[in-house]
Formats: structure tokens, sequence, C-alpha cells
């Protein structure tokens, strides 16, 4: 299992100026491993390998200087994202997809990234031969200090300020530094052991909104923040100072900066927010299962009426961090339904409504057996009962009229 920890850096004038140069020299790097592999498969119908464009890096840095003054392992990571980018793309056509997505050119590259290697070391060990034995271990990149900041090692460069907030766990295997409005970060990549899953006993469902966030299958509703829609005004704001600059002039740039802090701050509150939603669900309720709907999230947002809202929710978000930073880092399970006729049927008798209930109707009065609910706690109850009955191998039948 795979875990990153994400600390703030924090480089001198000097060290940011070789930063920002490393970052466009990758950036032209991928745009011509894109372009070599584009004429190849054009003129000469074959693609291209990983392999291959590595050997031409090493020519390279051998004939010219600017190739060597960025450390090699970045511009192999580099070519990387470049030949996995065209793997999904082949992987996409073979499929059939409708959307290719064809690799498209870079304007800028904002992270870097190298490799953590090994190095031997020796320990002492009673066996029966000797009492040393040689293991390798792979280096450690931050060096503690007795100060607030710690320093990470970074390549060619030297030591950088790091604030180690929380400490590393695991056995770190990638450093990648990212350039946002607000700073530079390190990503440090740690792979852990993966923890057992633990036994399905306490189970909750949940049907997303946009009028609330979420609703529970217990009847609890939690409030929808939208963090877009409250800083929209201030993002108007900034975009029309922005349209005000003389493009190529300083207050353009200082405008830019300030218009992308603020998006910045609207994705980390929408993240904070998600995160602790995310805990509150398993570890506040006592749940080790959580169930939710197989929503086709891209396929919502071409909605003109619902876009934005949906956008703003981040489905797509929260159930990712369900299944990665809960199910897979504590050993939890998230699970999910189709969500085909969840709104449409009754969680009493199982009757589907003769009518189709449109998105204006909240709440859902059963004709049968006369059950008066709210629309979203029927929806969340049989998204329940779904994943009940797929968990028992059984198939989920409604009703008689269905049949």
């Amino acid at each position: 299992m795979r875990l990153a920890f994400k600390y703030p850096v924090y480089p001198t004038k000097t060290q940011a100026t070789t930063l920002l140069k490393w970052l466009d020299h990758l950036c032209e790097l991928q745009n011509s491993g894109r372009h070599d592999r584009i004429v190849a498969l054009e003129t000469e119908g074959v693609f291209v390998s990983l392999d291959a464009q590595q050997t031409l890096l090493t020519a390279a840095r051998k004939k010219y200087d600017d190739f060597r003054e960025v450390p090699q392992d970045m511009q192999n990571h580099a070519l990387r994202r470049t030949d996995k980018a065209f793997a999904n793309f082949r992987r996409r056509c073979e499929n059939g997809a409708a959307q290719k997505g064809y690799p498209r050119y870079k304007k800028r590259v904002r992270s870097l990234t190298w490799s953590l290697r090994k190095y031997p070391k020796v320990v002492r060990r009673k066996t029966k031969d000797t009492d040393k034995q040689t293991i390798r271990v792979r280096q450690n990149p931050i060096c503690e200090t007795a100060w607030k900041h710690d320093r990470l090692k970074v390549p060619e460069l030297g030591e950088v300020k790091i604030y180690m907030h929380r400490p590393l766990r695991g056995d770190p295997k990638e450093v990648t530094l990212v350039k946002k409005a607000s700073g530079w970060y390190a990503h440090i990549s740690c792979e852990l052991p993966t923890p057992p899953k633990v036994a399905p006993t306490d189970a909750i469902a949940v049907d997303m909104g946009t009028t609330h966030y979420l609703t529970t299958s217990e009847g609890e509703k939690e409030d929808n923040p939208r963090w877009y829609r409250q800083a929209e005004g201030v993002l108007r704001k900034h975009a029309r100072d922005l349209s005000r600059k003389k493009k190529g002039s300083h207050r353009r740039k200082k405008q830019q900066h300030k218009l992308a802090l603020h998006h910045e701050r609207t994705v980390n509150r929408r993240k904070d927010f998600i995160g602790k939603l995310v805990y509150k669900l398993y570890h506040h309720l006592k749940n080790n299962v959580l169930v939710a709907e197989d929503l086709r999230v891209s396929n919502m947002v071409k909605n003109k009426h619902l876009s934005k809202s949906i956008s703003d929710a981040s489905w797509a978000t929260f159930f990712k961090w369900c299944a990665d930073m809960v199910s897979e880092r504590d050993g939890l399970h998230f699970h999910q339904v189709a969500p085909k006729d969840t709104s449409q049927i009754c969680s009493s008798c199982g009757q589907k409504s003769p009518k189709k209930l449109s998105l204006a109707i909240r709440t859902f009065k059963c004709q049968s057996c006369g059950t008066v609910l709210d629309r979203d706690h029927n929806a969340a109850i049989n998204i329940l009962f779904k994943a009940a009955a797929a968990f028992r191998g059984e198939r989920w039948v409604t009703t008689l009229y269905e049949t």
C-alpha cells in the first residue's frame, strides 16, 4: 500500500530559481518526447518505447550542458509520465472508448519527481557463519535538525528547508516537489504493509445530493457548504481585475497569483470538509462499512442545470477518499451499488412508484403501504438493502410489479 505524506517546503530564492528552471526544462522534455512519439506513429506506424527515449536522453546528456544541469532521475520520471499517457491512450483505443484522451501539449509542468535509491548497510546479527550481515536500506531523504525546519535532500540542489509536522511512516520510495500558488510542497510516497480487513458488522448507506451533501440510512443529513458558490463573488472580482491588467506586465502576474491563490484556498476548504466527513462517517459513528451509489459523475455534469452544483460537491473525490484513504489504509469497507430505482421504490414494502418521481418531489409517499419518508432517506435505505443482498449473494428483487 502506498501512502503519500505532504509537507511544506521553503527553498531560498536561488533554490527556487533553479527549481523553476528545472520545471521549464522538464516541460520541454515532455513535449519533445510527445512529439517524437507522434512523428513515429504517423510516419512509420510504430510506437516509441520508453527505453528508446531514455537512450536518447543519455546521449543528449553527454552532448548538451543544459541537459546535464538537471538530475537524470527527474528527466527519466518526466519520460515515464509521457509513456504512461500514451499507454493509457492505446488502452482506451483498444477498448473502443468514446473519448480517447490523446496526450496533450504541456504548457507548463508544476512538479518534479525522483526515486530514492537503496544503499548497503552492515548490521550485526547472530548467524552460523558470521555476526555481520549486509542488507540494502533505502536512503532517508530527511535530515533531522534541532530547529523548527528539517532539511530535504534534493539531487544537484542540496538541502532545502522542510516543515515535518508529522513523522514519516513506512519505506519512502519517491519524492515529488510541487509548485502551487501558496508555495512549494514535498509529497513523499511511502510503502506500507496492507492492513487486514476487519469483519463487516456495522454498515451505513449514504445518498448523495446537492441541497444536502448526503443523507444517511439513519436519517441524518449533512449540509452542503457550497464552497465554490461562496467564493464565486470574490473570484469574479479577481477575474475582472485580471482582465484590466496589461498582458506581460508585473501587475498582471501579481493578479494571476492572487486569483490562483484564491482558487487553491477554495479547493483546500473542500478537501478539508470531505476528509472530516469521511472520518466522521467511519470513526465517529463507529461504522466499518459504507455503501454509496456508483454514480457516473462525468455524465451527470453534462446537465447544464446541475453541472456547477455537482462539480462543487465533488462526489468523485468523496468516493475516491472513501475507497483509498479509509478502506485501504484502515482496513474498513466501502462498496458501491447500481443507482437504478433507488429513489423510486418504497423501502418498507418494496413497491415501485407507478409514476416516475421528478427531482422536484422531495418526499416519497407510497401508494401501497402509505409510508411517507424523505426522498433521500428512502433512497439511502434502499442502497443499504441492495448492498446487503449483494453481500448474501442474492438478487435484489423489488416488486412483483417489475417481474
